[in-house]
């Protein structure tokens, strides 16, 4: 049992190890954490395994080789990877999620911003006011001389005078 908590253990700072790696990394290097971290866990276990088989068993016990490897190196191995995979699966369960739902909120955007171009008036005005200040004109001085043109002479005379 402690071997197995042993080899998680090494996957769990293998897979932060190499989260702060990518932090520290312009472009992420390790795109894939969930395998990039069963190598030190594989490196560790053929080195456990080595070691079980150029050492003898202890004495007293009855222990062979093939059993110890099996129980102490082999199995924590296949839970390690067993719950790599869980892990990975269910991250990309929940990416794919997280993609249609903001698929969803893009789409109702979309349809907010069409309601609004269809029928807020506020945009116009902003728009035909922006249009005027770019001419050099306002409205209102535009219509004051208009209308100072469109009087006949006998009318100016008299304000005039």
């Amino acid at each position: 049992m402690g071997a197995i908590f042993f080899y998680i253990f090494i996957y769990f700072v293998s897979y932060y190890a190499s989260a702060i790696l990518n932090m520290f990394t312009v472009r992420p290097l390790i795109t894939n954490r969930y395998m990039a971290a069963l190598l030190p866990v594989f490196a560790v276990a053929l080195t456990h395994a080595y070691m079980m088989v150029a050492n003898p068993p202890p004495q007293g016990q009855d222990v062979t080789v093939l059993s110890a490897i099996l129980t102490y190196v082999v199995l924590p191995v296949v839970v390690v990877i067993v719950g790599a995979i869980y892990f990975m699966w269910h991250q990309k369960g929940k990416e794919e999620e997280e993609e249609e739902e903001a698929r969803k909120r893009a789409e109702e955007e979309d349809d907010d911003d069409d309601y609004d171009d269809e029928y807020d008036d506020d945009d116009k005005d902003e728009d035909k006011d922006q249009a005027s200040n770019e001419n050099g004109s306002d409205d209102r001085r535009e219509s004051d001389n208009t209308d100072k043109q469109d009087e006949p002479d006998d009318q100016k005379e008299s304000k005039s005078s």
